[in-house]
């Protein structure tokens, strides 16, 4: 099968010069960190019993920019960002599953100049949970935290041109992705 995208003509020999210097529209990211917080909650679920189990559902949690304050040094920011876990608690062996919320506030200090935008996304995430009185439920969740900062520059790159994809595969069907979708890098 040929490569989806041919790589051009310098993969081990060096590159000549470009051909071309483009112009592209590119989010540029400024500063970038990852960061594990925990957080824990404490909530009222009628009848739970031992076992509880707990999953985070990360397609309904959420991190947003909550405040963004100097620190003193110039374009370096505190960013307060908030954070909902969602949590799904089962009490109980097959007891229907309830939902809960646990919020945290982080700060974290970025690279923050005028015209970028901070963002953060939940990347992993993991909880237990105890039943530690009656009806009451204290959960630990531990999160990893992507904080950056982006702006939409044009950047000016050298260039070989555009890539040419190579034509479909027709047969048998692959995994589409594959997997790894990446090679891995360097340790």
């Amino acid at each position: 099968m040929p490569d989806p995208v041919t790589p051009g003509p310098c993969p081990t020999t060096g590159c000549p010069p470009p051909t071309e210097i483009d112009c592209i529209v590119v989010e540029k990211v400024y500063a970038s960190c990852v960061q594990t917080i925990t957080a824990s909650g404490t909530f009222t679920v009628v009848g739970c019993t031992s076992p509880v189990t707990c999953a985070v559902n990360l397609a309904a949690s959420t991190c947003t920019v909550g405040a963004v304050t100097p620190t003193g040094t110039d374009s370096i920011n505190n960013v307060t960002f908030v954070v909902s876990a969602v949590l799904d608690l089962t009490c109980g062996l097959g007891t229907p599953t309830v939902t809960e919320t646990i919020v945290a506030t982080p700060t974290i200090a970025l690279y923050n100049p005028t015209g970028t935008t901070p963002s953060c996304a939940i990347l992993s995430a993991s909880c237990t949970c105890v039943v530690t009185g009656l009806s009451t439920v204290a959960c630990t969740v531990t999160l990893c935290l992507l904080a950056q900062t982006t702006a939409t520059v044009q950047l000016l790159v050298p260039s070989y041109g555009f890539c040419e994809p190579a034509p479909c595969q027709t047969g048998p069907l692959l995994p589409c992705p594959p997997s790894p979708l990446f090679p891995p890098q360097q340790a």
